[in-house]
């Protein structure tokens, strides 16, 4: 007989975040629709509930912050793919927009970004997150999002950072070696040969 108690092993939150990020996710690929901040946020959130979710059946296995680790780099990794393919489908340009590119600026937005990415690793794995919270308003968090003890809340929550932060990074790198590699093939003195 199945259990209604809560708070759940996935909480509702996330289970409808889910859900209608996969909808609208489908209907931008299917209707090749032009990309907006909803189908942004939906591309971030289907990857991110999904891989939580996966990310449970590994418990028993590895440690937790192995798990984290790996569920972050899988998130922004297939977010990036969602979002280059709703914008190839679309007919948009796959990747941000290169005007105004400042090499300097970029590198020192990807240093910065990097750190916090590590400052933030360092608390996550340095505290107990497990432990971290014993208020009333954690049980809300709790009913929200699962329970603690079921630690999906935990993967949930700290991949949804995480992996916005590894986004961040990876969006820097890509506009930065585009960049450099259109420099390097203009200063080839054969560069003009080819065109």
């Amino acid at each position: 007989m199945p259990s209604y108690s809560m708070p759940w092993v996935i909480g509702p939150v996330p289970i409808v975040a889910t859900l209608w990020s996969a909808y609208v996710t489908t209907i931008a690929l299917v209707h090749r629709r032009e990309m907006t901040g909803e189908r942004f946020v939906a591309a971030y959130l289907f990857p991110l509930g999904i891989i939580s979710a996966i990310s449970l059946m590994f418990l028993h296995k590895y440690d937790l912050r192995f798990i984290i680790l790996m569920g972050q780099i899988a998130t922004a990794a297939c977010f990036v793919g969602i979002y280059t393919i709703e914008k190839k489908v679309s007919g948009d340009p796959p990747l941000i927009a290169m005007e105004e590119f400042n090499l300097t600026k970029e590198l020192w937005n990807l240093y910065f970004v990097a750190l916090i990415y590590i400052f933030y690793c360092v608390v996550i794995f340095s505290f107990p997150v497990v432990s971290a919270c014993t208020i009333s308003k954690c049980y809300f968090i709790e009913l929200m999002l699962g329970g603690k003890s079921y630690k999906f809340s935990i993967i949930y929550a700290v991949n949804f950072v995480g992996s916005l932060i590894l986004v961040a990074t990876s969006a820097i790198s890509v506009r930065t070696l585009r960049e450099l590699r259109a420099r390097s093939t203009e200063d080839r003195p054969d560069a003009g040969d080819r065109k």
